[in-house]
């Protein structure tokens, strides 16, 4: 099927001259039959090198051409019925340029008065023919990448190592700016990338890969939730993929979100083209970053040696708190490095690469704050608006700091062009600084700040083979296997206690400090990725793929120890996962402008909770013993009118005693006369109900006291919950689960270079071992409770549209699609602190990307409206708001996760540039915008005043306006100089999805210089 080999023609070529390799490069050819035959061509206008790249590939002709002399030459292109020379000559018309066929069968292309034999020919540089025919026409990394947006049936955004370089930005969350309807969540407190794609985002929802391998933390922020974290070194990064939504693409773990495909550093990369051994040294510096302040911790000093301290509810600690900094523009405390080095053989590479960067506390913008500090009447249910009054504008943000240390090492050994073996190898040292935000004591952070709190460490290691096999002339082998392991060992701020905290606050206990905040963590996996492709016709392929991962995670936390008995932390989080799955995938061409895929997945999994284990183990019955829910007990008032029945008794029990009552001076006809008084008067009266769970263990309006009651009801309260038989269990189970979900595309190609296709994918999403093991404030319901996998049922139309048949243009093209998502059964925390899975949610909105590049100026639009992002669950709404009339909110329901995932309703990016000096020198601009988003409690709820704050409150944020620059300048063959502007309005906000509400940075530029060697 070498007809799906490519779907778009482009430049390959590059001038060699420039290069400094030699003055022609070279288009090659398939045979010399088809110089006469007439073919129907279709090419469209644009510069004349890639017009004749285009040419050289359809004609099957080998062309030698000067790069010199066709820079800045365009052409018309070529569409009609002709021969291979008379489409060559045609091409050639006008441009002052000449063929003429060399001894090798191939075209020379150049200046009439330098081509020809009488003009010393034989002194010319002759270059070896480049197959491109087939698999082996192959475009740059980065290219490839770039068109696959708008060749691939998917929804996909790309960066390549110069972008990504570029707007390296602050933290590794900065690698996804720029990508459309794609975030990373808490961007400034967590060290880590922890992706959302579309508003889908969490523990295998989005999988984060790097040449691969997988490593990911579910790391525990209190009340606010939890972050996914992926520890990466954007130093070490060539390129990232995100592919948007389910799909069975070859190789990729993709997720019910979709997927981030991450590829490292590679010996083209760090060589120049032709080159045998070099390398690149990286050195950059960036303002706007300070060194931060980190406070020695007090361990073992009794606080009530420490003035100010206060131990009582929560801890108030002066030694931790630092006074910011101001004029960031002043500071340069963030600079970075990278050597690579390599070879590139004939039968291996080899490349190792060292990077370093040292990051400060960065400072917030100025200006544009005032969403920011227009103060909140109860600072502990909004933080956004004082968030200014906290982080004052300008001003040093503690716990921003980073520091990241990084190796690098591939080898590829060689054995054919289609045979080849791969090892490698990369370790990254991360210290970087964070706050739990539980920990925050915002009611005195407005006139005391916020502290600095101790510095977090992870170390994470990688190491992965892949052997591909692809021989020629055997459509059944083309075979590619991956075996690979993830060792992370991290020691962060997250455990839920204090750096400094008694071990008792009673004035006569024992008043020396200990560190509760710091939580260990060691997490392994073992990965294996299989497929191979089959090409069972011209029309027909079969690729089969299998994935198996198994993770591990531990800790050396002593639960044990008996100093730490008494307060409060995370208890250790230790378990086993394994999942697997199987794919096949059909790609079909029925014709030729048709293009159908067609596959399923199997996927397994279970988990183990090892910690519970050991308590079993050990005879710990708090962990092995617990009480179901059974139910919850309502009180409801209403108002009674009194009748004559009501009073009756007491009308009779005072005649029947109206001696007695006498006997004591009571006037008894009184008495009677004010019962008969109370007839048809109102009064207040309180009844109590349980209300029980189903047999799902949901609770329903079906059967709520305060709906269902006899009664017009007044008010309705919550009483003490109901429970059942303490239970106990007697062996930790394996929990499992497994599903088969199709995924199908298909694809018309319209006339005039436009295309539209249709995509219906589904996928499992499994519970993870964050949300299947033991924890606080987000744990199962019991032991033995199985969540339902997440089942998403995901659509897309989408329209494609390449322009440059119609404008002058290397790229010209835009793609707009639709998509649609509704999971169902999505893991959530619920009301009551317990995982559970919500009946579904549903995600809907418009995307469009477009580009436009003449070689000369540069633009690129992506644009997103996120019209629907609604959660349903008839248990949550009737738990939170019981007179609630829909089972439906936007984002989420308060206390959950989801409500911190919503993404902007509008959101876009904008670059602008243009290449000058021959290229030498590029400028350019990026804008870049996110609609302000606010929490939906006053439409999602009858009575938003009761409801519970404290439990993940979303932090808002105003609408982003952010405008970077750069300017790129090419000193020599060897050397580049860069200078970068990120913020340059120098606003003041918060990134979307943050969960420590920690501003961005401000202004901040920064001066790269690249050397090639």
């Amino acid at each position: 099927m070498s007809s799906r080999q490519f779907s778009r023609l482009k430049p390959i070529v590059i001038s060699l001259s420039l290069a400094g390799i030699a003055p022609f490069y070279a288009l090659p050819v398939v045979a010399e039959t088809v110089l006469s035959e007439v073919q129907q061509f279709n090419i469209p206008a644009g510069n004349l090198d890639q017009v004749l790249n285009h040419f050289g590939l359809e004609a099957g002709l080998e062309l030698y051409l000067d790069g010199s002399l066709l820079q800045g030459q365009t052409s018309r292109g070529l569409n009609g019925q002709y021969s291979a020379l008379d489409g060559l000559r045609t091409l050639l018309q006008g441009t002052g340029l000449t063929a003429i066929q060399q001894a090798d069968g191939a075209y020379r292309i150049g200046s009439p008065d330098v081509i020809y034999p009488e003009n010393n020919l034989a002194g010319s540089v002759q270059l070896d023919a480049i197959d491109v025919v087939g698999k082996s026409f192959a475009f740059t990394r980065d290219e490839q990448g770039y068109n696959d947006v708008f060749d691939k049936n998917i929804s996909s955004t790309y960066a390549g190592k110069q972008e990504l370089e570029r707007f390296k930005g602050s933290s590794p969350a900065d690698m996804l700016s720029g990508m459309l309807n794609v975030y990373s969540s808490d961007a400034r407190n967590s060290g880590g990338l922890d992706p959302n794609i579309r508003g889908i985002q969490g523990p295998g929802r989005v999988p984060v890969t790097i040449d691969g391998t997988e490593q990911a933390i579910t790391i525990w922020r209190g009340y606010n939730g939890a972050n996914n974290r992926s520890y990466i070194d954007p130093n070490l990064i060539g390129s990232v993929q995100v592919l948007k939504g389910p799909n069975l693409e070859r190789n990729v773990h993709s997720g019910i979100g979709g997927a981030v495909v991450a590829s490292t550093l590679t010996v083209d990369d760090v060589l120049k083209p032709g080159e045998e051994f070099g390398g690149e040294l990286k050195v950059e510096g960036s303002n706007n970053a300070v060194t931060a302040d980190v406070p020695r911790l007090s361990t073992g000093t009794p606080y009530t040696d420490i003035p100010g301290f206060t131990a009582s509810g929560d801890i108030y600690d002066p030694t931790l708190l630092v006074e910011p900094h101001s004029g960031g523009q002043s500071y340069w405390d963030d600079y970075a490095y990278r050597l690579a080095i390599g070879t590139r053989q004939d039968f291996f590479d080899l490349m190792g690469a060292y990077a370093y960067r040292k990051k400060g506390n960065h400072f917030s913008g100025k200006h544009e704050d005032g969403f920011y500090s227009r103060g909140s009447e109860n600072i502990q249910e909004s933080l956004v608006p004082d968030l200014a009054n906290v982080y004052k504008p300008g001003d040093e943000l503690p716990n921003t700091s980073s520091e990241m240390e990084s190796w690098l090492a591939k080898a590829t050994f060689k054995f054919s062009d289609n045979h080849n073996l791969t090892f490698g190898y990369r370790e990254t040292d991360t210290t970087y600084g964070e706050i739990f935000p539980s920990r925050i004591l915002w009611s005195k952070a407005v006139d005391d700040g916020v502290p600095q709190w101790p510095l977090s460490t992870v170390d994470s290691k990688a190491y992965n083979v892949e052997y591909q096999l692809n021989p020629e002339n055997n459509q059944w082998l083309d075979f590619y296997a991956s075996v690979w392991r993830t060792d992370t060992v991290s020691n962060t701020y997250t455990a839920g206690g204090y750096p400094n905290e008694p071990y008792e606050r009673e004035a006569s206990g024992d008043h020396r400090l200990i560190n509760t905040a710091l939580r260990n963590a060691i997490e392994k996996r073992n990965g294996l990725t299989l497929s191979n492709t089959f090409s069972l016709s011209n029309y027909l392929d079969l690729t089969l793929g299998g994935r198996y991962q198994h993770e591990q995670l531990r800790s050396d936390d002593n639960y044990d120890d008996p100093d730490l008995q008494r307060l409060f932390r995370m208890v250790p989080k230790e378990g086993r996962r394994q999942e697997k799955d199987f794919n096949f995938n059909f790609a079909w061409k029925p014709t030729s402008v048709i293009n159908i895929d067609a596959g399923m997945r199997y996927s397994s999994f279970w988990t183990f909770d090892d910690f519970r284990k050991s308590r079993l183990d050990a005879g710990d019955t708090s962990f092995t013993r617990y009480t179901p829910i059974t139910g919850q007990t309502i009180h409801y008032e209403y108002d009674y009118t009194l009748t004559q029945d009501d009073v009756q008794p007491a009308i009779d029990n005072f005649e029947a005693n109206r001696a007695f009552y006498e006997m004591f001076g009571a006037d008894v006809d009184a008495l009677i006369q004010t019962e008969l008084d109370k007839i048809g008067t109102t009064t207040s009266m309180t009844e109590s109900a349980v209300w029980e769970k189903n047999s799902k263990g949901k609770y329903s309006r079906n059967n709520h006291p305060c709906l269902n009651a006899e009664v017009e009801i007044t008010a309705c309260h919550n009483g003490i919950r109901q429970t059942g038989d303490v239970q106990t269990i007697q062996k930790v189970k394996h929990l499992k689960g497994d599903g088969w979900a199709p995924v199908l595309s298909a694809a018309l190609d319209l006339p005039n270079d436009s295309r539209v296709y249709a995509r219906h994918s589904q996928a499992y999403r499994f519970p993870s071992l964050f949300e299947n093991t033991i924890s606080f404030s987000a744990s199962l319901p019991s032991p033995d409770f199985q969540l339902k996998p997440e089942h998403i049922y995901s659509y897309e139309l989408g329209y494609v549209q390449n322009l440059t048949r119609w404008v002058n243009a290397e790229y010209a093209d835009l793609k707009l699609s639709y998509f649609y998502n509704r999971t169902e059964n999505v893991i959530e925390r619920d009301p009551n602190m317990n995982f559970s899975n919500l009946e579904k949610q549903t995600i809907e909105g418009i995307e469009f990307q477009g580009r436009y590049d003449t070689g000369r100026f540069f633009t690129n639009l992506s644009v997103a409206y996120n019209f629907r992002n609604e959660v349903c669950d008839e248990h949550s709404a009737v738990m939170l708001d019981y007179l609630s009339t829909s089972d439906c909110v936007d984002d989420g329901f308060v206390g959950g996760y989801l409500v911190s995932m919503a993404m902007p309703e509008y959101t876009a990016s904008w670059t602008l540039g243009g290449r000058f000096l021959k290229r030498k020198l590029e400028v350019g601009s990026r804008v870049t915008y996110y609609y302000r988003h606010e929490d939906k409690f006053d439409s999602n709820y009858r009575d938003p005043t009761e409801i519970t704050y404290f439990a993940n409150t979303p932090l808002s944020w105003d609408t982003i306006l952010l405008f970077d620059a750069y300017a790129s300048y090419q000193l020599n063959d060897d050397l580049n100089i860069e200078l970068t502007g990120t913020n340059l309005t120098n606003e003041y906000y918060l990134d979307p999805m943050s969960r420590s509400a920690i501003p961005a940075p401000g202004r901040t530029v920064k001066l790269s210089l690249t050397a090639k060697f």
